[in-house]
Parts: C-alpha cells; sequence; structure tokens
C-alpha cells in the first residue's frame, strides 16, 4: 500500500473523529445555545515546489480544524456567531471559546431560521485521483517544464494533490461526510527577451487528473508570457467584439447571476421576478443555466442542504432564484443549497466559427463589472491578442465597456465545452460590439 492508502486507513479507523465529538459534547451542556453547527475539516496535500525546473521541497501536509457556529434566540432575533478550534481542547479551553461566542451573537440582530433537519448518517465520497500522488506530481511537472523554450520558461512551479474530508453536524440532527480529490497548480511563466523580462502568475484546478487539458494549460501559459513581452497598445479601435475563454467565461456566467440569489434578492438588489425574461424574445442565444454538485461526493453545502440541478435560467427566462437555507426561508422558499458547480447549456457553434472577422481574444483579465440596472459590462483587459483577417499581435493596457443587455441578447456560446472547479459550460463566448477605451 502507498502512503495514501495507509492514511486513508487510519483516518477510518478513528470513527467519529475526537475533536467533533469532545465539541458536539461540551455544546449539548450549555442551555444558552439554541442551536449549533461544526464543520470538521480534515485535509491532506501531497506538495511539490519547483525552481527554474528543478525539484527543490516535497511535503506532505496533513491538518484539522474544526469550524463551529452557535446560534442564540432571544425570542426576536437569532444571534449568530463562528470560531476556529485548530486542535483538541480542554474542556475550560473550549468553554470559553463557547462563552466569546454567546456573548458575540447577543449583538446579532438576524431574523429567526430554522437549521437545516437532517434524518440519518450519510458518507459521500469521490473516487482518489490516484494511489501514487508523487508519480502524479512527476508526470504534471515534465508537462510544463517540457514546454518550455530558449526564452521562456517557468520560474516557479508548484504543484498540490488534496483530498478534503468535511463531517458537519447541526443541532438538528444532521450528520454528513464527504470526501472530495482535487489537483492545484501554480505556475510563473516568465519571457527572458533582448530589452526586458515579464512574468505571469497562473493558477489551475482541476477535480480529475486530465492529462490533456493540464497539457494544454503548459502550453498556453508559454504562449500567453511570450504574447506579454510583445503586447502594445490598441490603437485605433473604438469598438470590436470579444472573446472569453475558460476561467473569464465562468466569471462572467456568476456575475451574470449575482443578483438572483436569495440574499440578493431579499436584500432588493434585484428587481426580476420569476417568469421574467432576462434576455430579449429575439435573443441569438437563449441561455440555460443550473447550479448543481460538481460531483455525487458533493453532496452537501455548508448548512446540511442536500444538493441536486437547481435550474436558474431556462430558455433566457428566470425560474428560480437560488442560494443558502436562511435567505430561502427568508423569503418563503424551499432553499436550493449552494451548489458548487454552475453549469451553462453549450452553444451551436465550434469556437473556429465564433472566431471570425475583428476581434479580441482576452487571455488575461482584471475581473469583469457587470451593473444589470445600469446596462453596464465593462473590464480591464491585461492581456488580448488582436485579430483582423490577416493581422493578428497581442494588446495590453486598454480596457472595455458596454451595454450589458446588449451582450445578453447578442451573446455567442461555443460548442466546446470545459469543466473546471466551479464551472461547466462552453468554452468560449462572444460578446459583441464593445467599446475600448
Amino acid at each position: 500500500m502507498g502512503a495514501r492508502k495507509r492514511w486513508w486507513s487510519m483516518l477510518e479507523s478513528e470513527g467519529e473523529n475526537r475533536m467533533i465529538k469532545q465539541i458536539v459534547k461540551v455544546l449539548k451542556e450549555i442551555q444558552e445555545i439554541s442551536g449549533y453547527k461544526v464543520i470538521e475539516n480534515t485535509e491532506q496535500s501531497n506538495q511539490a515546489f519547483y525552481v527554474l525546473g528543478k525539484l527543490e521541497t516535497v511535503r506532505l501536509v496533513e491538518t484539522k480544524e474544526a469550524i463551529v457556529t452557535i446560534y442564540h434566540n432571544n425570542g426576536e432575533y437569532l444571534g449568530t456567531s463562528s470560531f476556529i478550534v485548530s486542535h483538541n481542547l480542554t474542556k475550560k479551553a473550549l468553554m470559553e471559546k463557547i462563552n466569546d461566542a454567546i456573548f458575540a451573537a447577543k449583538f446579532v440582530k438576524n431574523k429567526p431560521f430554522e437549521l437545516v433537519k437532517g434524518e440519518k448518517k450519510k458518507t459521500f465520497k469521490s473516487k482518489p485521483i490516484n494511489e501514487k500522488p508523487v508519480e502524479i506530481i512527476e508526470e504534471i511537472a515534465t508537462i510544463f517544464n517540457n514546454e518550455k523554450t530558449d526564452n521562456a520558461k517557468f520560474n516557479a512551479l508548484e504543484i498540490f494533490l488534496n483530498t478534503k474530508i468535511s463531517h458537519l453536524v447541526n443541532s438538528n440532527g444532521v450528520d454528513l461526510t464527504k470526501t472530495i480529490h482535487n489537483i492545484e497548480i501554480e505556475a510563473i511563466p516568465s519571457y527572458d527577451g533582448p530589452n526586458d523580462k515579464v512574468e505571469l502568475y497562473k493558477n489551475y484546478k482541476y477535480l480529475s487528473y486530465d492529462k490533456s487539458q493540464i497539457t494544454e494549460d503548459a502550453k498556453n501559459a508559454i504562449k500567453d508570457v511570450e504574447a506579454r513581452y510583445n503586447a502594445k497598445k490598441l490603437e485605433n479601435v473604438a469598438t470590436i467584439d470579444i472573446v472569453l475563454n475558460n476561467h473569464d467565461v465562468e466569471e462572467f456566467f456568476y456575475n451574470a447571476i449575482a443578483d438572483y440569489s436569495y440574499s440578493s434578492v431579499y436584500n432588493g438588489s434585484t428587481d426580476k421576478k420569476i417568469n421574467d425574461m432576462i434576455q430579449s424574445d429575439d435573443a441569438k442565444t437563449k441561455l440555460n443555466i443550473a447550479f448543481a454538485p460538481s460531483s455525487s461526493a458533493n453532496a452537501f453545502d455548508s448548512d446540511g442542504i442536500i444538493l441536486h440541478k437547481h435550474q436558474v435560467i431556462e430558455d433566457g427566462r428566470l425560474v428560480n432564484y437560488y442560494g443558502s437555507s436562511q435567505f430561502g426561508q427568508y423569503l418563503g422558499l424551499t432553499p436550493s443549497g449552494n451548489a458548487d458547480e454552475l453549469q451553462v447549456a453549450k452553444g451551436k457553434k465550434t469556437k473556429e466559427a465564433l472566431c471570425k472577422g475583428k476581434y479580441l481574444e482576452i487571455i488575461a483579465l482584471s475581473g469583469i463589472q457587470i451593473d444589470v440596472y445600469n446596462d453596464y459590462i465593462g473590464g480591464e483587459i491585461r492581456l488580448a491578442i488582436y485579430h483582423s483577417d490577416d493581422t493578428t499581435y497581442p494588446v495590453s493596457g486598454i480596457s472595455f465597456s458596454g451595454s450589458y443587455k446588449k451582450c445578453l441578447n447578442e451573446l455567442e456560446l461555443s460548442k466546446e465545452v470545459i469543466k473546471i472547479s466551479g464551472y461547466n459550460g462552453p468554452k468560449s463566448i462572444k460578446l459583441k460590439s464593445l467599446n475600448i477605451l
């Protein structure tokens, strides 16, 4: 058995973890507490750090902490307060933390709500990425470092194979455990030219070992840093189509539905009602957007709600709000819970068909800003590739802005899809006729 197997055997032999049992036992003794929630997170991370292609450090990191939330009901308000326990405490030390939390909760004036109700203990597990994490790390490092050129290389490369076990219990009978695996990569590609040196920061998260996607990302990282070295100011372009890819697409869609969360609706951040259209009837592509668990293992949220696919936008129409148990109850709705993956239906065009004519393909953005009320969309472009007929060159130091409603109605989505941490949907989208600043 490898190290991962031995660790699992040790973990499973513990049964209910001692830390969470100790905390719950003390919480049950305190009458001032009207309810509690405890999430114990146990993490193992196989980590490797490379400098200029050379392995510098390898380590195995194991951590455990419990996030404790207590609720105090004074008849009119439900106050809450949370604290973290990072190791087993004496009963006296734990009581001090709890009493401090009770004191703080008395100043919080939330409208009352019920904690999620549980019926029986449930456990969810995803399939481990690999029984030999060191071999996977070495293979990933080779993929990245093989992409270096005479001028471009990875100054730093950090690889993490992570396993996280979350055990959630509350005072209303919830007792749920999930085991999630993922890969994280942080890379700093650099380009050394005759006149200057530039660097970029890249961060990637994968739910499984997708070798083809990792290889594509490594290749693109080297291309991007070379483009950054050669980038110039875009001149004499007032309006242009913009193509977003991967994480920028994810950010666009998260921003597009942010106002439809329970908390946003409760706080008056949207005027849209259920069954209202968010796109016009003649929109080029009718959007279909849902939240769902990214895997069968990631089956519950931080409140203890068992998650299912929850449609938010259907054929361009708002069909559901979404969000946490607390604010769902405030709206008188059955809460959807906070699923970890945004799912967007793919489009009808290939990326090749999408990328026609004059357009900017975004490589790096500082972020996307969407203001539905003021009909605004904008962002600062750190790096992009300008395309026009046979002309192609990298640009930086510009911004874009335009009408959000027009973008939604003229939006084009790619057939190609991507599944990354937090998003499953079109790999690329095109926003039409944006102003360049």
